[in-house]
């Protein structure tokens, strides 16, 4: 291999190094939790659940996949708490009103309609238990 075709070869590799690294900075940025986001969405909550899960999704969303399962799992373990997926597209209002830019986007609200947290992007199953346990406890506290 002549002394070009090793360079050649070396920058080929930082660079496919620096993408992934690029990428997987992206993608945890992607991926947020934020908390006291106030609100009142007593009309989206589910009838007898302690917390309720609104995810916001469109059509073309793959995350929103990743974030359903997580969801769904979430509440066959826990029947204290519901979930509901409004597509962005048939709701925009719902989607407007809390300004969602990207999908899946997931409300955390409390019996009493409040949004306690805002999971943006597929949030980790510990993060979305996290978020529904702070709801819990902020509605006991309340």
């Amino acid at each position: 291999m002549s002394m070009d075709a090793l360079t050649a070869l070396f920058v080929i590799v930082a660079l496919i190094a620096l993408a992934t690294v690029l990428g997987l900075t992206l993608r945890a940025r992607g991926t947020r939790v934020a908390k006291g986001c106030g609100g009142d969405e007593h009309q989206l909550t589910v009838e007898g659940a302690e917390v309720t899960l609104v995810q916001l999704s469109s059509p073309v969303c793959s995350a929103c996949v990743a974030m359903r399962r997580v969801a769904t799992e979430l509440t066959a373990a826990d029947e204290t708490v519901a979930h509901r997926e409004i597509d962005v597209v048939d709701e925009p209002d719902v989607a407007r009103r809390h300004s969602v830019y990207s999908t899946p986007t997931t409300l955390v609200l409390d019996r009493e309609g409040h949004v306690r947290a805002r999971l943006i992007g597929a949030v980790k199953p510990a993060d979305v238990r996290a978020a529904v346990d702070a709801a819990r406890t902020e509605l006991v506290s309340a």
